[in-house]
């Protein structure tokens, strides 16, 4: 008797052990209804092996029992109406689980979707202004890391109002262009700021300038490294205190300012190329749809009003896949570009 109830003792602890488990979902119930059964056949067992005489009489199915047998059978008849409901039970709550999985893998997947996939490999889009010899500018989008691109003539840098270059270590076309521009020791400490130092030489008092404005500077180490002649900074977002930085709104004059400046004299030779970041789409928190749509509508009006003759190729920096998607949509809609397969020689 003894050893019997030591058995139904430990089937007991290991179902409720088994049972509490996450994986034991759809069968919890169950195995709690067998293990309440354990404990009552291991009570049983004690109760008549400590006290013989004792009786207990019941009327199951039309047929009466007495003694033990009563006993046990009443408890089993009362486990399996406890059972037949545990096992409803379990179903709902299996159903349930995998309603949330289910759930859990389309939040899952559209977060993926959701989240911009950066582009590895750098390749040109090209488009061109038509015109009757078919021989207009060329509107392109450039995929991939900026620090990739070579031989552009002007980089635009979008800037906030203050004229404050962000952080080396921050995360933005501005502080990637702080970075690469400056002098820099073997192990790629900043030796001297070049292009940060010579735009706040440049703007001195005058921060915060107005939103749009474009200031000129040289490209600092950019030129040996890149190729880059110089850089037209751009104020594209300007800050609120405890707020943070958003886009100002008319990126068209912006865009046509930094045209104007890249083809402006002064310098030796006008710009024939020249490329933009999507202005206030990082930082500044613009809608890259939106910030595309402008930007390319102020592009393709300039190139149409031969407002910079010399500029023969503008490029837009598309560096995800939805900035990339979104740039040759806008293109591709519009009426004045055609796209071309090979881009110009």
């Amino acid at each position: 008797m003894d050893i019997a109830a030591s058995i139904f003792l430990v089937l007991c602890l290991g179902s409720f052990a088994w049972g509490s488990r996450a994986s034991a979902v759809g069968i919890r119930h169950t195995l709690f209804v067998f293990a309440w059964l354990c404990v009552a056949l291991a009570a049983t067992l004690v109760v008549f092996s400590v006290f013989p005489s004792t009786t207990a009489d019941g009327t199951v199915l039309g047929m009466t029992l007495g003694g033990a047998g009563a006993f046990v059978l009443l408890l089993w008849t009362t486990a399996v109406r406890a059972g037949n409901l545990a096992a409803r039970r379990d179903t709902y709550e299996a159903q349930a689980a995998r309603r949330v999985e289910a759930a859990a893998r389309r939040a899952s997947a559209d977060a993926q979707r959701a989240t911009p996939a950066v582009l590895v490999q750098q390749k040109t889009h090209w488009f061109q202004l038509k015109d009757g010899a078919a021989k207009g500018p060329w509107v392109g989008v450039v995929t991939g890391d900026l620090r990739a691109v070579r031989g552009v003539d002007v980089w635009v840098n979008a800037e906030n109002t203050g004229m404050v270059m962000a952080r080396v270590h921050d995360f933005s076309v501005s502080s990637i262009i702080r970075y690469e521009g400056a002098r820099r020791d073997v192990a790629g400490h900043v030796l001297h700021d070049l292009i940060a130092e010579e735009l706040a030489e440049t703007v001195r008092d005058r921060r915060p300038v107005a939103p749009g404005s474009a200031i000129v500077t040289s490209s600092g180490a950019l030129a040996e490294s890149h190729g880059v002649r110089f850089l037209v900074h751009v104020a594209a977002v300007e800050g609120q205190p405890g707020a943070g930085y958003r886009p100002i709104r008319d990126l068209g004059s912006a865009v046509a300012r930094a045209l104007a400046a890249a083809a402006a004299p002064g310098f030796t030779e006008p710009a024939r190329t020249i490329l933009f970041p999507l202005l206030g789409a990082g930082s500044g928190g613009a809608s890259v749809e939106a910030t595309a749509e402008r930007l390319m509508a102020a592009v393709v009006d300039h190139l149409k009003r031969g407002a910079s003759p010399r500029l023969e190729r503008v490029l837009v920096l598309a560096y995800t896949d939805a900035e990339l998607a979104a740039c040759l949509r806008v293109l591709a809609m519009s009426p004045d570009l055609v796209r071309r397969r090979r881009g110009p020689t």
